[in-house]
């Protein structure tokens, strides 16, 4: 996939060197192919006399995608530009519920994501990264898909995600040590719409609105997968 970033944050060094009164704001953006994801689906059950579809879900993703200790750092260790990728290998494992109402299907799903850790041996302004350990992440999403004719759909849902802490090896003027970054949540509203262009073709794309602080405000994504 291709990714473009595009953010705004408050340079906290500025505003201890200059004495600012307001929050000093930079602009970073960032932009490139992102990860790489192979996944796989295997239906469970048939949803005879009235039970759901379950199907469960395999995901492992490399990270093909530029990550944020992959960026170039300003003296001062300050990223001058976003990643496009989270920088680990992740696999992921899940269930996913399906339940038809005619015309909508009802869904939800859980999962949850184990990120590996690296060495990444950079130096960031006056301080050395040794070796990251990057929070695994459970998730959940509810909503539903309405079909308004066999060739167009769209859905609403929620999605959440509560990522664990993070441990980071450093390597200070001072010494090793380890700085362990709390947990958080990202929850988002999505909406998307599906058209079928072909019996092999289809276009989709899907909108996710933040609704946390640590959510981005808006993630556009478009696919166009092809059955072979």
């Amino acid at each position: 996939s291709y990714v473009r970033r595009n953010d705004r944050v408050e340079d906290i060094r500025q505003i201890e060197q200059q004495g600012a009164a307001n929050p000093v704001l930079r602009e970073l953006s960032g932009e490139g192919f992102g990860d790489v994801e192979v996944a796989a689906r295997y239906q469970l059950n048939s949803g005879a006399r009235g039970w759901p579809i379950f199907v469960a879900n395999a995901r492992v993703k490399p990270p093909t995608g530029t990550g944020p200790y992959d960026v170039a750092f300003d003296e001062a260790g300050v990223a001058q530009e976003l990643s496009t990728g989270s920088g680990f290998w992740g696999a992921e494992a899940g269930v996913t519920m399906l339940y038809p109402s005619d015309p909508a299907v009802i869904f939800g799903g859980l999962s949850y994501l184990s990120n590996f850790g690296r060495d990444i041996n950079k130096r960031a302004g006056d301080i050395d990264v040794l070796h990251v350990e990057p929070g695994d992440a459970i998730s959940a999403s509810l909503g539903f898909g309405l079909a308004l004719n066999p060739r167009f759909s769209f859905s609403l849902g929620y999605a959440h995600n509560y990522i664990f802490e993070t441990s980071t090896d450093l390597r200070t003027v001072r010494g090793p040590s380890t700085q362990t970054a709390s947990g958080f949540h990202v929850g988002a509203m999505q909406m998307g719409w599906s058209f079928r262009l072909t019996d092999k073709l289809t276009l989709s794309n899907n909108f996710e609105f933040g609704v946390t602080s640590e959510a981005p405000d808006l993630r556009v994504v478009f696919r166009a997968p092809y059955r072979f």
